[in-house]
């Protein structure tokens, strides 16, 4: 299989239905009944094609017209397409740190043979590497993932009811030091909630951005004030720079005397206004920072967080600040 061009005309669909329609039995032979093909945003376009070759296929939701948010069910089907694709991705970045030449631009005499090293690359990692292997991806995670997508988000389903997004009477003000019944909360928690590890490593970077663009040390929540243990808090968005989306998170309150003596469900539920933040299997960014902060960060001496140096070294000719026009999601 190829190599193809890199360009617009051979995107990732269109290398497929090429695939197929130059020899589609080889390719269908390597199916089995029951496999389902796994596929991402950028093969939307050959959909069709595996349709009308009867493949079953599972690819992550899109939003609709007019939709600024995905449902829970759409959220999590997503959420469970890219956590059991990680290996795709695990392959082909393995494939490039352990050749490093495989790394690079290459010139165009070693161009021409990339098909033969890519074989040869292949051959070697499956006679002499071990096999790749997603730390504690047992059945039982897998069954668990399963039952937790088919969860419903009652958070959600609680903000829209009581229109919680805009009602600012029912919300007190806190600064994160008054927030004194929260519960601690450690990493392996904090993973096995967000379904992995790549949102609670994002955190520090999501925290900092918040902390550097409100200009206060202190992070800012809202409390309900009808039910302790009912939390809003306004994080900035990552994608557009004049966003705010709104997170909410329901907690058992604890003894200050005693946070660390909690069940396993101290975090009852949560939701963010962002495009996933409606999901019950695992949660978005924002959710996964918040609660890395509020259960996790502030209880320690030293908070690690990413290099400023850059930032602070580096000017901005659009001379965008912390101040400017927030519209609320």
């Amino acid at each position: 299989m190829g190599p193809y061009f890199s360009d617009s005309f051979n995107n990732d669909a269109q290398i497929l239905r090429e695939e197929f329609e130059n020899d589609a039995g080889a390719l269908t032979n390597w199916f089995q009944n029951g496999d389902i093909v796994l596929v991402d945003r950028g093969y939307r376009d050959v959909i069709p094609l595996l349709d009308r070759l009867g493949i079953d296929h599972r690819m992550p939701a899109h939003l609709l017209p007019g939709q600024s948010q995905l449902s829970t069910e759409d959220a999590n089907s997503s959420r469970i397409v890219t956590k059991s694709r990680w290996i795709v991705e695990a392959r082909n970045g393995h494939l490039r740190s352990v050749f490093k030449f495989l790394a690079h631009s290459l010139n165009i005499q070693n161009a021409k043979k990339l098909n033969s090293y890519y074989l040869i690359a292949g051959a070697i990692l499956n006679r002499y590497h071990p096999i790749i292997l997603m730390q504690d991806a047992t059945v039982e995670l897998a069954r668990e993932m399963i039952d937790r997508s088919n969860m419903p988000n009652v958070v959600q389903a609680r903000v829209e009811v009581d229109n919680l997004t805009r009602r600012n009477g029912q919300w007190v003000p806190l600064g994160d030091q008054a927030l004194i019944d929260f519960p601690v909360l450690d990493l392996e928690y904090l993973s096995d909630l967000t379904v992995g590890t790549y949102q609670v490593n994002l955190a520090s970077s999501y925290i900092q951005d918040k902390l550097i663009r409100d200009n206060d040390e202190q992070f800012q929540i809202d409390e309900n004030l009808e039910e302790p243990g009912f939390l809003r808090i306004r994080v900035y968005s990552r994608f557009r720079n004049a966003t705010k989306h709104q997170v909410f998170i329901a907690y058992i309150a604890h003894d200050a005397e005693n946070r660390e003596d909690h069940d396993e469900n101290v975090v009852q539920g949560y939701y963010c206004s962002c495009k996933s933040g409606a999901r019950t299997l695992g949660t978005c960014a924002y959710v996964a920072s918040v609660l890395w902060y509020l259960g996790y960060a502030r209880h320690l001496q030293n908070v690690k967080y990413p290099d400023e140096s850059l930032l602070n070294t580096t000017l901005d000719a659009a001379n965008r600040n912390p101040g400017v026009e927030i519209i609320e999601e």
